[in-house]
This record gives structure tokens, C-alpha cells and sequence, in this order.
């Protein structure tokens, strides 16, 4: 359900294109094998008509040489026009840096059946002097109802006095023809307050536009702004994210009743939990939804959670504190201490999903997972009400100065004596956590492979109903 490709290969920035009932969801793949594959990154094509079930048709958009300006085919996009399709993409190639020449610029690519692309050698556009020619990517194109003429969105910094961090653009360029582009000279959005905007991303929902773009600079995530008009003044709303560290370069696509956001959950170094985080990884989607104020939330796709239809029966395991077994469920907690209902073996690829009801903001709860049997290794999903806080945490942890595993919390606030819904969704290291339909946060499990998984509280009393766990098949 959760894409990655074969080998030592990761999945980075997915450019997504529907048609004619079918997602075509090209992604940059890194082989990470530079030994039997060499350097640079091609663009690979997965297509299906749902999430679930999509087939990799290998590299489309193909990478060029160390002496070409695409070694690295990076972010760009995909469009229809003009009777035939072209694709609008960064060429990266950082050994063109000491020859004086940037490392980067836009390129173009054609085809009339999006598995054969015929590359554009005339069409180069590059970052104008008062740009930084190294940082000149990621074009998105749309037409622009209101200019009568195609818009590019690009990633870009300026030359200027600011601090590095604080020059990144998204700036924009109009075109007649698709082929001669006229680059304004005033950004689109310039906050001053990132490095660049990487991935941007436009689209409406209502009477709502939004820009998406993500940023390394601060927090490492897709961030959005909103406003009335395509132009702006745009908003920052105040949970301006999707998902925490691990969902990056999130781009979408409407399929006509939805618009899924495509992100990837990143790996770490040799894939070890207290290892850095990597580029790329594997994909992930999430369905964006709007709130009645305009704001967006993600939920996960139906046709994911559907995968998993196989329940297994709970089986009481070890147990601690105060727990009262309800005719739906459990009452675990007491007012100090720590209580613990342990449900069985946790299948490696599983959905875990549950109704809750926390009574006050004291303490902390929620679920343990991949538990050793000695009971002293495990990861929990962990809720900290007077924070508003999900957090990903892991013991023992490497270092206990940090109160959860380092980027692993969303935003989450939840009120007294109402219900709540969780749902995970496990798939080898990846795992996945959705709230209420609303929040969302990407994580990952590399050393703990197996054990059992449960439920908790500390310091406070939680009730968990309709407890669930299903596989793909039969066990």
C-alpha cells in the first residue's frame, strides 16, 4: 500500500497527474546504488485507478549524463495542452558548479502516451542575474483563467543582503505559448523566512486557493498558505502543516471528488531509529480535507484502509495497574501510575483502529507497540492533552533529555468527555497515525520488528472502545 522500489532504491518527490480515471503518479527515484546504477535520478511512472493497487512502469523521464544539465532529473510537473503532454522539470547536475555554469535549471520533455518522453533541447530557462543561479527548480504550471496565459511557479532565492535562511521565493513566470516565459520580478510569495519553497503547489478548493510548499529551513515539512485570490494576500493558518518531519515535498491531485497529497516518508541512515534522517523514502498519500473555516486537514484514503479487512481476535497479554474490562472495551488509569492492557502480537503489516474518551488533561496515554516480551523495549503513540499534543516516542530512548523521538509530534487538541477515533496503519518500518480524520503523523520503526501491542494510560483514566486489528489476510 505504501510505495517504495525495490533494492536499495527510495521513492523522493512524486509529481501526480490524473486522467481518465487513473492516477499517473511519476516520482524521482534515487537507486542509492551508485555501484550498478550510477549517479543520478531518473523519473519513474507508478499508474492505478485507486491508492492501493498501483503498477511501477520503471524510469519514463530519463536521467541525462554527468556532462548534461539533468544528471539528477529533479521536481517539476506534468501537464496536458496543446494536444499532447509535456513535462516541465529541474535539471540538476552538481559537477556543472565548477565549470562556472548553474547546477540548476528548467527544462522540457514531451510525449503523446506519458511512458515516452522526447526531451526539448531547445527549451532552457534559467535564473535571471539577480537570482541565485544554483537555486532555480521545482516549476509547477497552470493556466491562469484570469491573465489569459499559462503561470509557472518556481522554487528560487534572491541575491540580496538577507540571511541565507531567509531568501527563499516562490516566484512566477507567464507564458502565451509555453514556450517563451516572461519571469516577474516580484515574487509570488516571499516571506523572508526560509532558505527556499521547495515543491510549490496551487490549487482551489471552494472559495479558497492554496499554496503548498515545503521548507528545510525551520521545521522540515509541507507547510500551506491560504487566501480569496490566486494572487494572495496569502495566510498563514494556525497548524500550517499536514504531518510532522517525516511526510516531505508533498504535491496534490484532484481525481474529480478528492485531492489526494502525495508525500514520502523519509528513512533514516542504515535504517536504524537513532540514525539521521535521508532523502526520500517511501510514498505516502493523505486526502485533503476542508474545514468549515477554509483551513485543511488529511485524513487516510478509504481505498488504504480498506486493505486491511482481515480482523484478529485480541488476546489478553500482561497487564499493570488499574484496568476495567467494559462490555466495548477497556477503562485503563488511575490518578498515579502507570496502567497497561497488552492485546497480543502485533503483525507487521497491520491497522489498528480504536474509539476513545480521555476525561482531563493530566498525565499521558495511548498505545504501545512492537512491545518485547520482557516488556522493556517498545514504541508508543502518545497523547499529552495539556500540551495539545501526538507525539511518536520509543524506549529506552538513546537520549532521555528529549521527551519523544526527535520531530515525531502534531498538533492535537482534543476535548474532555468526547469521543475520539485513532487509527494506525503498519506496513514493516513505516507506520502511520490519523486522528479524528483530522491529524496526521508519519513515523518509523526500524529496530523493533516484532512483539505485542496494547493500550495505556499514566496518570490519568482513558476509556478505549471498539478496539480493532486486521490484516491483509487470514493469519
Amino acid at each position: 500500500m505504501f510505495y517504495r522500489a525495490e533494492g536499495k532504491a527510495v521513492c523522493a518527490d512524486v509529481i501526480p497527474f490524473f486522467e481518465q480515471g487513473e492516477f499517473k503518479l511519476f516520482y524521482l527515484r534515487d537507486y542509492r546504488d551508485s555501484e550498478n546504477h550510477g549517479e543520478g535520478c531518473p523519473w519513474c511512472l507508478l499508474t492505478g485507478q485507486n491508492l492501493a493497487e498501483l503498477t511501477d512502469h520503471g524510469p519514463v523521464l530519463l536521467r541525462g549524463t554527468k556532462q548534461e544539465q539533468d544528471l539528477y532529473v529533479f521536481t517539476g510537473c506534468c501537464i496536458k495542452a496543446e494536444g499532447k503532454y509535456m513535462i516541465f522539470y529541474t535539471g540538476h547536475n552538481p559537477h556543472l558548479r565548477a565549470q562556472g555554469h548553474p547546477e540548476q535549471k528548467i527544462l522540457r520533455a514531451t510525449s503523446t502516451d506519458l511512458i515516452h518522453w522526447d526531451k526539448d533541447r531547445s527549451f532552457i530557462f534559467e535564473a535571471p542575474q539577480w537570482l541565485e543561479p544554483h537555486d532555480f527548480r521545482d516549476p509547477f504550471v497552470y493556466y491562469d483563467e484570469d491573465m489569459g496565459k499559462y503561470a509557472m511557479l518556481i522554487a528560487a532565492r534572491v541575491k540580496s543582503d538577507l540571511s541565507i535562511h531567509s531568501g527563499g521565493v516562490t516566484m512566477v513566470a507567464y507564458s502565451e505559448d509555453l514556450d517563451h516565459w516572461e519571469l516577474e520580478r516580484t515574487p509570488f510569495y516571499a516571506p523572508e523566512a526560509y532558505f527556499t519553497h521547495e515543491c510549490p503547489d496551487l490549487f482551489q478548493i471552494g472559495n479558497w486557493w492554496y499554496l503548498i510548499f515545503s521548507e528545510f529551513t525551520d521545521k522540515e515539512v509541507t507547510k500551506y498558505r491560504m487566501a480569496k485570490s490566486p494572487k494572495g494576500p496569502w495566510i498563514t493558518p494556525a497548524v500550517d502543516t499536514f504531518d510532522g518531519h517525516a511526510f516531505y515535498a508533498a504535491k496534490s491531485v484532484s481525481d474529480g471528488k478528492r485531492r489526494i497529497l502525495f508525500g514520502w516518508n523519509c528513512i533514516k541512515n542504515e535504517e536504524k531509529d537513532d540514525a539521521p534522517w535521508q532523502w526520500g523514502g517511501t510514498i505516502i498519500p493523505h486526502e485533503l480535507v476542508q474545514n468549515p473555516d477554509g483551513t485543511l486537514c488529511v485524513k487516510c484514503p478509504e481505498e488504504i484502509q480498506s486493505q486491511h479487512s482481515c480482523q484478529l481476535p485480541l488476546k489478553e497479554g500482561y497487564r499493570q495497574g488499574a484496568v476495567c474490562k467494559t462490555e466495548d472495551g477497556y477503562t485503563v488509569g488511575r490518578n498515579d501510575g502507570m496502567s497497561i492492557q497488552m492485546l497480543g502480537h502485533m503483525p507487521q503489516n497491520c491497522k489498528i483502529s480504536m474509539a476513545f474518551t480521555s476525561m482531563d488533561e493530566i498525565g499521558d496515554f495511548g498505545l504501545l507497540l512492537r512491545e518485547s516480551e520482557d516488556h522493556n523495549r517498545f514504541y508508543k503513540v502518545k497523547f499529552e492533552r495539556l500540551f495539545n499534543r501526538l507525539t511518536f516516542d520509543k524506549l529506552p530512548r538513546k537520549d532521555n533529555k528529549v521527551h519523544c523521538q526527535v520531530d515525531m509530534e502534531r498538533y492535537c487538541k482534543l476535548e474532555s468527555g468526547q469521543p475520539n477515533t485513532i487509527l494506525v496503519i503498519a506496513e514493516g518500518s513505516v507506520l502511520e497515525v490519523y486522528v479524528n480524520d483530522t491529524v496526521a503523523m508519519s513515523c518509523r520503526m526500524f529496530d523493533l520488528k516484532d512483539g505485542d501491542w496494547g493500550i495505556y494510560a499514566h496518570n490519568t483514566t482513558v476509556t478505549f472502545r471498539d478496539i480493532s486489528v486486521c490484516t491483509e489476510e487470514e493469519q
